[in-house]
């Protein structure tokens, strides 16, 4: 049998990175050769926010909120005391700033670890350490997991790793019932945690040319972080409070994805944006700054959305309001979001792991 555990720094958040992670163990252990559990530094929440099957069992480092990097020696004393009672044979690191407490554990217990890269390369989001964590992973992880072929190369020609590299994209989930598209929604969501990487500072800007134009339609930021009080006093300087609203942290996403015209991601960065994939599975047009990585494997510009150069507040807006006054280009937009959809199919994204994990195994017998 396999033994899997994904490390985690909190299972029960509900970013993209514990939304897919929880996707692929979910699968996995319904494969009755796989042995599948979660590894947490801490579990700040009572319950996941996303839903994991009761056959996984969660394990936390430390029982209460605490930052490992603190406790740094006894961190990866605490990780090795679970991976060795819980007899882990691959470590999956969700975060590859985990791979400084997972790689000290290869020589004492023979763990395989896989540093799993969530955003990409050249981004070192709130951790300037995180370079180090990635050359370190290039030297020392058994593979390192990407979610694009760009990233990839990117990995390739700035490390030259001594383990494999292997693209594997984040997986789009089909809702049920099928989503029908409402061309005469005038809600427009953007979603995700509050915080510098995810731009709402920009987007703020952006819907200030949007919304006074149009009274009738709604923005809403479907999300919670740090950066509320902030981006609360722009909305207010704006004078925006009654269109463009800070809705939280929800747990009917399905709810809004169903009710909204259009998606649209102002992120500075990003690996392979989930909540793209997500809007996409819901037929939305997208309206996306062409970020380094992310957006432009999911929005094929003029057709299920628009791509927006990188940072651009002008063309992002302009981008928006052609959307808003145009409600058969939303429709057409919405028909054409079942295209190229194959490589984010969930079995053959599954098939992926699998295939790296079994070729870990055998490098381990």
């Amino acid at each position: 049998m396999h033994n899997i555990a994904f490390f985690s720094g909190d299972i029960t958040r509900s970013g993209g990175t514990e939304n897919v992670s929880v996707m692929i163990a979910n699968e996995l252990v319904k494969d009755p050769d796989y042995r599948v559990s979660f590894i947490s530094l801490f579990e700040a929440a009572d319950k996941p926010f996303f839903d994991i099957d009761e056959r996984i069992d969660r394990h936390t480092v430390y029982p209460t909120v605490t930052h490992g990097i603190q406790h740094y020696f006894d961190t990866c004393r605490r990780l090795r005391s679970i991976v060795t009672e819980q007899h882990v044979g691959i470590l999956i690191d969700i975060d590859g700033i985990l791979d400084m407490y997972s790689l000290p554990l290869k020589k004492r217990t023979g763990v395989k670890v896989i540093s799993w890269e969530h955003f990409n390369y050249l981004q070192n989001p709130g951790v300037p350490y995180r370079k180090l964590t990635r050359r370190w992973a290039a030297r020392k992880a058994d593979a390192i997991v990407t979610l694009t072929e760009a990233d990839k190369h990117l990995y390739e020609e700035n490390v030259d790793p001594d383990c494999p590299v292997i693209a594997i994209a984040n997986p789009m989930r089909n809702p049920e019932p099928e989503p029908v598209y409402d061309q005469t929604s005038t809600t427009i969501i953007s979603s995700g945690r509050l915080t510098y990487q995810k731009g709402f500072d920009l987007l703020v800007q952006a819907a200030a040319d949007v919304l006074p134009k149009h009274p009738e339609w709604t923005w809403l930021i479907l999300g919670e972080g740090e950066d509320r009080p902030k981006l609360e006093e722009q909305i207010k300087a704006a004078e925006l409070q009654d269109q463009l609203i800070l809705k939280g942290r929800v747990e009917n996403m399905d709810e809004y994805y169903r009710k909204a015209a259009m998606f649209v991601l102002s992120s500075r960065f990003e690996g392979l944006p989930m909540v793209l994939l997500e809007a996409k599975a819901y037929h939305l047009p997208i309206v996306s700054f062409d970020c380094l990585t992310g957006p432009a494997e999911i929005v094929n510009d003029s057709m299920n959305g628009y791509l927006v150069p990188d940072g651009d507040i002008p063309a992002l807006a302009e981008r928006v309001n052609e959307l808003v006054d145009n409600a058969d280009l939303r429709r057409d937009m919405s028909e054409n979001t079942v295209l190229y959809t194959g490589k984010f199919n969930l079995a053959n994204i599954v098939d992926m792991w699998k295939q790296l994990l079994t070729s870990l195994y055998r490098e381990a017998e």
